[in-house]
C-alpha cells in the first residue's frame, strides 16, 4: 500500500510539472476550410515548425507542451498570419477579415492590447496624411498647413513613442519586450537606429541588449546608420 501511494504521489507531481498549451482558433473567413494552420518559431532567420493542423468548419485546435515561453507565429498555409506568445494555458485565436487576435493567457492578452492601440495610432497617421491633402485642396495657405502638420505630427509621435517605450520597458523580464522590439523594426527596409529605437536601447538593461536577436540587429543597424545616415537608410532599400 505504501509503495502504491508513493507511486501515485510521484505521478501527480509529474503531471503538475507538465506545462501544456492549447491553441483553439475560430475563423469567419469564407473558403478557409481545408487550409493548414502552422505554428512556427524563428531561430536566427530560420523557421522551425512546432505543430500544424487543418481548419475544419472554421475551427482549428493544437495542443502541446512547452518548458519555456516562446515567441511564435501562426502561418496560414505558407504565409505568416499573426504572432502569438506560446505559453502554458488556453490560447484563443480569432481570425476574421477585420481582426486577428490571441487572448486567454497573460502575455497574449498584453500583446494584443498593445497591437490594438498601435493600430489605432497607425490609422490616425494615415488620416493625418489625408487631412494634409484635404487642407491643400481647400486652399489653406502653406503656413497654416505647416503649423497644423507640425503640431499634429509631434503629438502623434509622442503618443506612439510613449506607447512603445512603456510596453517594452514593462516587459524586459519576458518575451513581450523582444516581440515589441521586433514589431518596431519589421517596418524598416533595413536595420537602422531611428530616434525611437535609440530611445528604447538607451533605457534597456544589458540582459535585453545582449539577447542574440537584439545584438545582431543593433550591430547591423549601427553599421547602416554610420554608412548611410538615418534618412538615407530608411529611404533606400536593397
Amino acid at each position: 500500500m505504501g509503495r502504491l501511494i508513493y507511486t501515485l504521489c510521484m505521478a501527480a507531481c509529474l503531471l503538475s510539472c507538465t506545462k501544456g498549451y492549447r491553441i483553439k482558433g475560430t475563423s469567419s473567413i469564407q473558403d478557409i476550410d481545408g487550409r493548414t494552420i502552422t505554428l512556427k518559431t524563428s531561430d536566427n532567420g530560420e523557421w522551425h515548425t512546432l505543430d500544424s493542423c487543418e481548419i475544419l468548419h472554421g475551427q482549428f485546435l493544437m495542443r502541446g507542451k512547452t518548458d519555456s515561453t516562446l515567441i511564435a507565429t501562426l502561418f496560414l498555409d505558407e504565409q505568416p498570419m499573426m504572432p502569438i506568445i506560446l505559453e502554458p494555458g488556453k490560447i484563443d485565436i480569432t481570425v476574421s477579415n477585420i481582426k486577428l487576435k490571441a487572448e486567454g493567457t497573460p502575455l497574449n492578452d498584453s500583446l494584443y492590447k498593445f497591437i490594438a492601440r498601435k493600430y489605432q495610432l497607425d490609422l490616425r497617421a494615415i488620416e493625418f496624411e489625408r487631412t494634409e491633402a484635404q487642407m491643400i485642396m481647400n486652399g489653406y495657405d502653406q503656413y497654416t498647413i505647416q503649423r497644423h502638420i507640425d503640431s499634429t505630427y509631434q503629438a502623434l509621435r509622442n503618443e506612439m513613442q510613449s506607447l512603445v517605450l512603456n510596453f517594452i520597458g514593462k516587459n524586459y523580464d519576458n518575451a513581450l519586450s523582444l516581440c515589441g522590439f521586433s514589431m518596431l523594426c519589421n517596418g524598416l527596409p533595413r536595420p537602422i537606429i531611428t530616434p525611437l529605437i535609440q530611445a528604447v536601447i538607451d533605457d534597456a538593461p544589458q540582459s535585453f541588449l545582449s539577447h542574440p536577436t537584439i545584438s545582431r540587429f543593433l550591430h547591423a543597424a549601427r553599421e547602416n546608420t554610420e554608412h548611410y545616415g538615418i534618412a538615407d537608410a530608411i529611404g533606400k532599400s536593397n
